[in-house]
C-alpha cells in the first residue's frame, strides 16, 4: 500500500485492479485495520483501487438519492461521480478545505499512483434572482464545496476511492449499502412539453433591454426564459442526463442533487476556466446561429456568423471581460486573433480562447470571484445587467448560469451550467438565455432560445420511442456491492 501525506488528509492506494464488488470489500478492510491501529485525530484519510471500466454515471444510477454529484469535462479526460459528504463547506478557503487544498500536485497520477482529493464546487448565479421563487430552488445551497464520502473518478484509469472522516462507520455504512453499476434507467414516460414561457411578458423584457442600451446604461444584458416538461412518473436525474449527454455529448454534463426531492443536471458548451498548474486557459462563447441541414449550409451559416455585425459585437463584450478580469491575476496573456465557431449538435456560437500564466499562489476562489459571471450569462457593464436581470426577468435561474466544477491542488475545471434543467418530481424545468445588444430583435431571439432548448425536446422523442433508444451503458443489474461489513462529433472548433 502506498500512502501520501498532504496536510489534514492522507491518501491510500491499494494494489490491484478489482470488479467493483471485490474493491468495496477490499476498501472496507482498509478502514477497519486502520480502525484498529488507531487514527491521528482531525485526519482525512482517503483510499482508493483501481476497478475495472465501469460508466461512473452508470454506478451513480442506483445509489441512494440525495447527495448525488457528477461532473464530466467537454473533452471526456475527467469523469467523476460522488455519492455523500465526508467535507463540506461554502467556501474553498475554508480552512478544512484549504489544508486538503494544499496536498502534493498530482491529480492525473500515472496508473497504480495515489491521487489527489477533488472538491466538487458549485454556486448560483445570483442569490438574490431566485428569492423570486424560493421554491424551485428550496433544496439547493447559493454556494457549496463537497468531498464525497464515496467516489468513481475515470481518468487515465477508473478507480473506486472512499474519503473517511472523524465517523469511520459512515464510509463503512456507505461500501455496505453502495450498489453496483446497472443499465441507466430509461426517461420517464410520457415526458412532454407543458409550458413555454410567455413570449409577450419575453418582448416587453427585451424592450426594456433595449431601452436601457439606447440610454447608455447597458451595453449588453442576458435574458433568460424558461420551458416547462412534465412526465407520468417522477423523472430520474440520472436517466435525465443519459440522455442529455446522447443529446450532446460533447459538452460538460453535469448532476448536482442536495436533497432527495429534487436535482439539477446540464449539458453545458461553455467552460468558465481551466486550471494546470499556474497556467490558465477560459473562453469567450457569445454569438449563436442555427445548425444547417447539411455540411454546406452550415459553412455558409457559419460564415454569416463571423460576418454579423450584431453577433461579433456581442462577442467582443465577452472577450474584453475576459480579459479584464484575468489581465490582473496573470504575468503574460494571450488571445486567439479572431473568434471560431464552436458548432454544437443544434447551434453554433463564435468562441475566442484567452490563456495566461497566473503569478504566484493565486487561488480559484479569487479566480472565480474574477471571471464570473461573464457577459456571456449576464451582460455588461456587471452590476448594471445584473440589476436589470433581477428587476425584469420572469425567471428565477438559481444554478442557471451558474458555476460547476472541481477542484484540486493540482488543477480545477469549472462550466458555466448553461443547456440546464431542475428537476422536482415528476417536473423539469429547462433554462435558455439570449444575449441582448443594439439591433437585437424580440422574435429572433426568442427562436434563438428556442434552438438552445432543442437538446430537452429530444429528451422528450426519446421518451416516445422507449427503450429503443439507449441511454447508457453500465454492467447489468446486480446485488448489492458489499452487504456486510465482514465481508457523431457534435463540437468542432474550425
Amino acid at each position: 500500500m502506498q500512502t501520501r501525506p498532504s496536510g489534514s488528509l492522507v491518501s491510500n492506494r491499494l494494489p490491484g485492479c478489482l470488479r467493483l464488488d471485490a474493491a468495496a470489500g477490499m476498501l472496507a478492510d482498509a478502514i477497519r485495520a486502520d480502525l484498529r491501529r488507531g487514527s491521528e485525530a482531525g485526519i482525512i484519510r482517503r483510499y482508493e483501487i483501481g476497478i475495472e471500466e465501469v460508466d461512473p454515471l452508470a454506478w451513480l444510477a442506483p445509489q441512494p438519492r440525495g447527495e448525488r454529484l457528477y461532473f464530466r469535462n467537454r473533452e471526456g479526460s475527467l469523469t467523476i461521480a460522488g455519492i455523500g459528504c465526508c467535507l463540506a463547506s461554502a467556501r474553498l478557503s475554508d480552512p478544512g478545505v484549504a489544508n486538503c487544498l494544499r496536498s502534493e500536485s498530482n491529480d492525473f497520477p500515472e496508473t497504480g499512483q495515489p491521487s489527489e482529493p477533488l472538491f466538487f464546487v458549485v454556486n448560483w448565479f445570483d442569490p438574490e434572482t431566485a428569492r423570486r421563487d424560493p421554491g424551485r430552488w428550496l433544496g439547493f445551497a447559493p454556494a457549496r464545496v463537497v468531498l464525497p464520502r464515496i467516489e468513481v473518478r475515470r481518468t487515465r484509469e477508473t478507480v473506486l476511492a472512499v474519503n473517511v472522516c472523524a465517523d469511520a462507520a459512515l464510509a463503512l455504512d456507505a461500501l455496505e449499502g453502495m450498489d453496483a453499476a446497472t443499465a441507466i434507467p430509461q426517461i420517464a414516460h410520457g415526458l412532454q412539453m407543458t409550458a413555454d414561457g410567455d413570449p409577450a411578458r419575453w418582448a416587453d423584457a427585451i424592450d426594456g433591454a433595449l431601452a436601457a442600451i439606447a440610454a447608455g446604461s447597458v451595453e449588453k444584458v442576458v435574458l433568460a426564459r424558461t420551458r416547462e416538461y412534465g412526465a407520468l412518473e417522477s423523472i430520474d436525474p440520472c436517466a435525465a442526463l443519459a440522455a442529455l449527454r446522447s443529446e450532446e455529448p460533447a459538452a460538460f454534463h453535469v448532476l448536482v442533487e442536495q436533497s432527495p426531492s429534487c436535482a439539477f443536471i446540464a449539458a453545458s458548451p461553455e467552460r468558465l476556466y481551466k486550471r494546470k498548474g499556474n497556467l490558465i486557459h477560459s473562453e469567450a462563447v457569445a454569438g449563436t446561429c442555427t445548425r444547417g441541414p447539411d455540411g454546406v449550409s452550415d459553412e455558409r451559416l457559419a460564415a454569416r456568423l463571423l460576418a454579423s455585425e450584431k453577433n461579433l459585437r456581442e462577442h467582443a463584450c465577452v472577450v474584453r471581460r475576459i480579459e479584464s478580469a484575468l489581465a490582473p491575476l496573470t504575468g503574460s496573456l494571450t488571445r486567439d486573433p479572431c473568434p471560431k465557431v464552436m458548432r454544437l449538435r443544434h447551434v453554433q456560437h463564435l468562441m475566442t480562447g484567452v490563456v495566461g500564466h497566473l503569478n504566484g499562489a493565486v487561488s480559484d476562489e479569487a479566480i472565480l470571484g474574477s471571471l464570473h459571471p461573464t457577459p456571456a450569462v449576464c451582460g455588461w457593464p456587471l452590476a448594471e445587467s445584473r440589476a436589470f436581470i433581477r428587476e425584469n426577468e420572469s425567471c428565477a435561474r438559481g444554478l442557471y448560469a451558474g458555476v460547476v466544477g472541481v477542484v484540486s491542488a493540482s488543477r480545477s475545471d469549472f462550466t458555466v451550467a448553461i443547456r440546464s434543467a431542475v428537476i422536482d418530481g415528476a417536473s423539469m424545468t429547462a433554462f435558455a438565455g439570449a444575449g441582448i445588444v443594439r439591433g437585437s430583435e424580440a422574435d429572433a431571439e426568442w427562436l434563438e432560445t428556442a434552438r438552445k432548448l432543442e437538446s430537452f425536446d429530444g429528451l422528450v422523442r426519446r421518451a416516445a420511442q422507449g427503450p429503443s433508444l439507449a441511454q447508457g451503458s453500465g454492467a447489468p443489474a446486480q446485488r448489492r456491492v458489499l452487504r456486510s461489513r465482514q465481508s457523431e462529433s457534435v463540437v468542432e472548433v474550425s
